[in-house]
């Protein structure tokens, strides 16, 4: 189905700042691609537990892939009706009133305001039914951190931002009153009500905040500004160009994968490893307080996740290259056998969903039998015991939940290997989209609903919907075997836990 535009000037710019690239695309309306292009981002991991990226190389990273894709010759720059900008969601990135960084960005995957976590733990229940998620390393917690432990910086912030707004707002020259906020990023702030959309002022005030360093409230395709002069010398886009305000990355890859429908689940397989769910109305994990529920960039939708923080960076911590692990998956592939009987624990940075700071990673059940084969599959295998528990978060909250399988994207995907092992851990198909990048595919989307390019955004997504590319069955069999393995992967969490709490405590000399 072809959706015809609006308006003349119909291509459309989505920008993704992953946690390890930006990625760029320029689509047309019908959703074809006339360009595409990524520049690696740094993160910086420089102690334990802190992980941070400089605003400026971030910055930099998206000049010069919008550069790079405009660079093809059939981009026709005048045709050009927005940019969107999607990112990375629970960190916190901050400006002064000139919209300068006064901070490195305070990474996801940063666990330094595990001490604020802690206070906040005392209004949980407050702030999951209004926020929409559990108390966890993300915005709140970590604001709560620069003004305690780092005063002298925190004095200059004039706004709390995410980051691909920070790259937004620098490219339309904008000041700090200006700052914003799309509503798809709330779950994520501790302080925010999510049904109202709007701020929690009670709960800030509790905490003895300063309101006014939140941004403004806006819509996904909300225009915040244009492409200012220098921003246009740089990129390579038109000064005046239209910006709009984009949404977290996680949002911006079900609406590029028009993961549209209540109960439709969906893997993002990468170096946050997320399971989510739409949901038709506002709910919220009381019971287990894993999951987080956000605003879906549809209005009406919602959507609850969770994710296994840095899971993809675990490979690279081991030294398995992309090599290595194509070599390691073909042997892996063999049948079950008494050498699968070993567990990984994957949260090396501590544990997200739940939140645990204390928590490591662990191989337990090793004997000499074993080798880096056995390693490597048990490694997938503990995504698997994570999101199975996901999943029964997920049916306790009772939402629909669509047993027919679950959706998978990103760089995981392309590992059948993996795909059967989530299949059979789980006991629902698996099916593969083909290969893209669907954040930016989001992205777009919204800059072409802002520009006025789609009459029926929900229609349009339809419309780019890309069929499934493979499709993963559950083996009976192998699914009993799992049953048995994360009963034994549940016991490991809670054994474990007292071990990590004494190390964590055994003082230095």
């Amino acid at each position: 189905m072809r959706v015809p535009p609006l308006k003349s000037r119909a291509l459309l710019v989505g920008v993704d700042m992953g946690t390890s690239s930006t990625r760029v695309v320029v689509l047309d309306e019908n959703g074809r691609s006339l360009g595409a292009a990524s520049r690696p981002t740094q993160l910086l991991n420089p102690l334990r537990q802190v992980f941070e990226q400089d605003p400026e190389q971030m910055y930099a990273s998206v000049m010069l892939a919008i550069k790079d894709v405009l660079g093809h010759g059939a981009i026709h720059l005048p045709d050009i009706g927005g940019i969107a900008i999607c990112g990375q969601m629970a960190g916190i990135s901050t400006v002064d009133k000139d919209w300068q960084a006064t901070t490195p960005y305070d990474s996801w995957l940063d666990m330094r305001c595990a001490s604020q976590v802690s206070r906040l733990k005392a209004c949980e229940q407050q702030i999951l039914e209004y926020s929409g998620g559990p108390v966890s390393a993300n915005h709140a917690a970590k604001w709560l951190y620069w003004r305690e432990q780092q005063p002298r910086i925190y004095r200059k912030i004039r706004k709390i931002i995410m980051p691909a707004a920070y790259v937004a707002g620098r490219m339309a020259q904008l000041h700090s009153d200006d700052a914003f906020m799309d509503y798809t990023y709330l779950g994520f702030n501790s302080f925010a009500d999510s049904r109202a959309m709007r701020w929690n002022t009670s709960l800030i005030d509790e905490f003895k905040l300063d309101a006014d360093l939140l941004p403004h409230l806006v819509k996904p395709s909300d225009r915040i500004g244009s492409v200012c002069a220098s921003a246009a010398s740089a990129c390579g886009l038109l000064a005046g160009t239209p910006i709009f305000a984009g949404c977290g990355d996680i949002a911006a890859a079900m609406l590029g994968a028009a993961i549209i429908k209540p109960g439709q689940l969906l893997d993002i397989a990468g170096t946050g490893s997320v399971l989510a769910t739409v949901l038709d109305q506002y709910a919220v994990d009381t019971r287990h307080k894993t999951l987080t529920t956000f605003r879906h960039c549809l209005p009406g939708l919602f959507y609850s996740a969770a994710y296994v923080g840095g899971a993809g960076l675990g490979f690279n911590r081991f030294g398995l290259d992309d090599s290595e692990c194509r070599h390691l998956e073909m042997r892996a592939s063999a049948p079950l056998s008494e050498r699968n009987k070993l567990l990984f624990l994957p949260h090396l940075g501590g544990r997200h969903a739940p939140f645990d700071a204390s928590m490591a990673g662990a191989f337990v059940g090793l004997d000499w039998s074993h080798d880096r084969t056995d390693q490597y599959r048990a490694m997938l295998e503990s995504i698997a015991y994570e999101y199975a528990r996901f999943l029964r978060c997920m049916r306790d909250m009772k939402v629909a939940v669509d047993e027919g399988g679950v959706f998978s994207l990103g760089g995981g995907s392309n590992s059948a290997l993996f795909s059967r092992i989530k299949a059979d851990v789980l006991g629902v198909p698996y099916r593969k989209l083909p290969a893209a990048e669907y954040g930016v595919r989001g992205a777009a989307l919204l800059a072409g609903q802002g520009a006025g390019v789609f009459a029926d955004l929900q229609q349009t997504a339809s419309a780019w919907q890309k069929p499934v590319e493979a499709v993963t069955l559950p083996d009976a069999s192998r699914h009993r075997f799992y049953a048995g393995m994360r009963k034994a992967y549940e016991q490991m969490l809670s054994s474990l836990k007292p071990v990590f709490d004494e190390l964590q405590s055994v003082p230095l000399p």
